[in-house]
């Protein structure tokens, strides 16, 4: 029996496509400062050809443009909103299950959850920044499976990566729903791990649990 139901953040419950649009032209215009010119139509290609290898499509895409001395751009999550429907979705879902975060996010993550008005449906919240350590890594999903007191088995991990989502918390035995949005929906499943699940919008969540 199912208890635990775990979320990722980005491209999950939060539509980043205008962040990733801004994160694009901040990379491109720290290009061009460096004398590399490159269009946002081109750029934004390489995040795609990239995902669809089940590659990490932010990462590479940066180290295919950029020398190796230039920074990237940090991402910012100003231009980030809710998808439709997930404030209901999860006031749902709630009813039957524990609900919970597992997410590579950096600071203030309760104070962003606050702001979109979803913060009361969790009872676990597990960032990056705040165990220190990182997805893919299976340690940050044992750490919340730890504090829940719940065996993997008994729980559902939903989100949209393959390679930092789906094959490490299956390799500890939690069930998975893949959400196919953002450029997650892109990359090919993993043979040996795939998701148990994949939809492509959080109200489908509904007719599996």
């Amino acid at each position: 029996m199912i208890e635990w139901l775990f979320f990722d953040i980005g491209s999950t419950l939060v539509d980043e496509g205008e962040a990733l649009d801004n994160f694009v032209n901040h990379c491109i215009d720290k290009l061009a400062q460096e004398g590399i010119l490159v269009s946002h139509r081109y750029y934004y290609e390489k995040l795609l050809y990239i995902a669809k290898l089940g590659g990490n499509p932010i990462y590479e895409t940066w180290s295919y443009f950029a020398p190796s001395h230039l920074k990237r751009p940090r991402w910012s999550h100003e231009n980030e909103r809710l998808y439709p429907y997930v404030t209901s979705v999860l006031r749902s879902l709630r009813k039957k299950y524990h609900l919970g975060i597992i997410a590579n996010q950096g600071k203030d993550l309760h104070g962003r959850l606050e702001r979109f008005g979803i913060l009361d449906n969790f009872e676990v919240i597990k960032s990056s920044f705040d165990s220190g350590v990182s997805k893919p890594d299976m340690e940050i999903f044992r750490l919340p499976l730890e504090q829940a007191n719940i065996e993997p088995s008994r729980s559902i991990y939903i989100g949209d990566r393959v390679d930092n989502d789906m094959v490490p918390a299956k390799k500890l035995g939690m069930k998975t729903i893949r959400m196919k949005q953002g450029l997650g929906q892109y990359s090919p499943e993993d043979r040996f791990y795939p998701s148990d699940w994949q939809v492509a919008s959080i109200q489908e969540l509904l007719e599996i649990v």
